[in-house]
């Protein structure tokens, strides 16, 4: 007690500043990505009573977040933007996150010099950067460190967790399952089967809703096939943009072996991470550079955190002291811990090469560097403008669709918001969720007016302009139809003439409906 007497100022003290210095990088970093704005489409349709849906009319679960999806509803229904209510959610739970860890070093280490997990964690820049997004990865990444906390120490609340993780992304159903074994080979069973009928209601009631059991979002990005060489690659990237991370695999490593074979528990909850270790590489992890290993890299640093504390303790009783290890490491303490700050606060840009930036490495992007804050700026757009307007979009362009409103929004990058276009088969892999091949006949079937950008180049599109907050952008027409144009023609910041002088050019009548596409197959 009197150590941790000694030790109390500085302890709190630098946890208090790591603390409000990870706020602030949070905060700084903040951004949306385009695909949050699918999400918002689909809560503002939801509070608005057309059902979750992205087109009116159609049932399609473009999302992976249904829970996340429907608390933005709310918002919504409060008044407030999706945008800003996304974005401080996000960073809520990440600091929320790094509590809950502090408290759980606290409890372990009191007493210590300084608060080493907690320093590590605040650290880790690409938890600043997915703090925000726009999406729910903050809030999962919170929901799976905590519920393995709680699995950890055998508490029942563990099945809470992971049911509300379940429902914000469906890697949650994973946690929950293998939770599930480990009580049942404990002779548990009430809760387990308790929460196993709550999941199983949910997977029925959005089977009725959307006669999937899958959200579209598996056909559309991971029910392609294996894809082990590129979930080798979202390794790599990870080991490339930090570099000295490799140190926390090893002694998490050596955490759950000797947790598993030697302390004889903790099975299931090593085989939860390891699961969820294949299920990313089987899948090719995602084109978002490290989202998908932010949620256990908490609880991964987590493990590392307790074997140097372990080795720590250890070091100091007289019956270990003589022994080669235990008198290096305790030599050597600072320069562990340092090591395992280290493997965090060293951050490397994989994209960074030669003083230049690439735009993508192996398919495998950093989308905030992209987007800036450039999306979670609601000012400078047309609303409504496109809503007679049926259209093509590409993942880019889903803050158009939010704002701009279209009566049929089809998005042409994997097919999120279309089943028949997310099951189409995939002839050559590449970037996660941009696979799938546009053809003529796929825009002809959906009757679609405009396409937001150009992905048939081999086609001479007239278009008409935009102009987005100062920035011109084309707009390409498929088909036209005068009493749609006209009044968007019409608008102050949308330029037609493009598109007269084509009429023009090809001697037509403006006054008439004008087919610019093409009937068969590309």
């Amino acid at each position: 007690m009197l150590q941790a007497r000694r030790n109390f100022l500085s302890y709190y003290l630098l946890a208090i500043f790591v603390l409000f210095y990870a706020s602030y990088q949070a905060y700084l970093w903040r951004w949306i990505c385009d695909d949050a704005y699918i999400s918002f489409v689909y809560a503002r349709n939801f509070w608005d009573g057309f059902g979750l849906v992205y087109n009116i009319g159609e049932r399609v679960e473009g999302y992976t977040n249904f829970l996340w999806t429907v608390y933005l509803s709310l918002a919504y229904g409060l008044g407030l933007k999706p945008q800003l209510v996304s974005v401080t959610t996000g960073i809520f739970f990440y600091l929320l996150l790094l509590f809950v860890f502090f408290r759980e070093e606290n409890k372990l280490s009191l007493g210590n010099f300084y608060p080493l997990l907690i320093v590590h964690l605040a650290l880790f820049f690409h938890l600043h950067l997915f703090a925000s997004s726009g999406l729910e990865t903050s809030l999962f990444t919170f929901l799976v460190s905590i519920g393995c906390l709680h699995w950890e120490k055998r508490k029942g609340s563990v099945f809470y967790i992971f049911l509300l993780a379940a429902l914000v992304r469906p890697e949650g159903a994973l946690f929950l399952c293998i939770v599930s074994l480990d009580w049942f080979k404990q002779k548990r069973f009430l809760l387990p089967i308790v929460f196993g009928i709550l999941f199983s209601c949910f997977l029925l009631l959005r089977y009725w809703y959307y006669q999937d059991f899958f959200p579209n979002t598996f056909y559309a990005k991971g029910n392609k096939g294996s894809y082990l060489s590129q979930g080798l690659y979202y390794f790599l990237y990870l080991i490339r943009s930090y570099p000295l991370y490799p140190i926390v695999f090893l002694l998490a490593g050596i955490q759950m072996f000797k947790s598993v074979f030697v302390e004889k528990e903790h099975q299931f909850l090593v085989i939860s991470l390891l699961f969820y270790f294949i299920y990313v590489f089987y899948v090719g992890g995602d084109f978002m550079g490290n989202r998908f290993w932010v949620p256990i890299l908490p609880f991964l640093s987590y493990f590392a955190f307790k074997r140097l504390l372990l080795w720590t303790n250890e070091s100091q009783y007289e019956s270990n002291q003589n022994k080669v290890f235990y008198r290096l490491y305790a030599k050597n303490s600072i320069l562990f811990s340092l090591l395992f700050i280290l493997a965090a606060a060293i951050h490397v840009d994989p994209l960074k090469l030669n003083g230049t930036r690439i735009a993508d490495w192996h398919g495998i992007v950093e989308e905030r560097m992209f987007y800036d804050k450039h999306l979670i700026d609601v000012t400078g757009y047309d609303e409504g403008a496109l809503q007679n307007f049926r259209v093509t979009f590409f993942g880019a362009q889903a803050h158009f669709i939010y704002y701009l409103k279209p009566s049929f929004a089809f998005e042409a990058e994997s097919g999120l918001t279309d089943r028949d276009y997310a099951k189409k088969r995939v002839v050559v892999r590449g970037r996660i969720g941009h696979e799938t091949e546009l053809q003529y006949e796929d825009l002809n079937l959906r009757q679609i007016d405009l396409l937001l950008d150009n992905r048939l180049p081999e086609l001479n599109l007239p278009f008409i302009t935009y102009t987005w907050r100062n920035v011109p952008i084309r707009f390409y027409v498929w088909k036209y139809e005068p009493k749609k144009f006209n009044p968007l023609c019409q608008r102050k910041d949308w330029n037609c003439d493009e598109l007269e002088k084509r009429f023009l050019s090809d001697g037509l009548d403006w006054k008439t409906t004008a087919f610019f596409g093409k009937n068969n197959l590309k």
